[in-house]
Formats: C-alpha cells, structure tokens, sequence
C-alpha cells in the first residue's frame, strides 16, 4: 500500500514540473493562437474598425490577421489572401505620409 502511495505521489509531482509543461507545449502549439478559423472571403474596407496583425510567437506558429468590424463582429483572416496584403500595404503607405518627419538640425559654423 505504501509502496503504491509513494510511486502514485512520485508521478503527479514528476507531471507537475515545468519541463513537462514545454514539451507539451512544443506539440500543442496551436493551443495559445487566437484563430482558429480563417478566411479568404473579401471584406470592404469601410466595414473594417480595427486591423491587428499578430506575428508568429508566443506558443503560435502562425501569423494572424484579426479584423473587428464596425458592427462589433470579430474575423480572422488568411494572410496570403491576395485583398487582404492590398489592404494592408495600402494602410501602411497612409500611415507613412501622415506622420511628420523628424526636424533636421544643421550645424552652423
């Protein structure tokens, strides 16, 4: 009885530790992304309220392209859809012109 208490103490203290938790983090990885479910569908851009990218990390191996939409709904999409790269380097480029570039001072003398 003993013997059996001690071996069953020993195992749930052994699948407690940390390292354990890693290895079955290392294959659960899919675990911790937030889509799980993507599409291609195209979306109007008037309809998009917040666009956030997610890289690759933090226990997901994929990047993540989440899109709130004005009527509150939450979609995930495929980011090697064609409309949505467009979308984004669209963005980009209106971000780039609408902040002001840094002052340059010049040396005198």
């Amino acid at each position: 009885m003993r013997l059996i208490s001690a071996a069953l103490l020993l195992t749930l203290l052994v699948s407690s530790l940390s390292p354990v938790h890693g290895v079955l983090e290392a294959y659960n990885t899919n675990l911790k992304c937030s889509c799980v479910r993507e599409t291609s569908d195209f979306i109007h851009p008037a309809q998009i309220g917040q666009l956030q990218i997610v890289p690759p990390g933090n226990g997901c191996p994929n990047k993540q392209i989440i899109i709130r939409l004005k009527n509150k709904s939450v979609i995930c999409v495929n980011p090697q859809s064609k409309w949505i790269q467009r979308v984004i380097r669209h963005l980009r480029k209106k971000n780039m012109f609408s902040t002001p570039p840094a002052p340059v001072m010049k040396k005198t003398g």
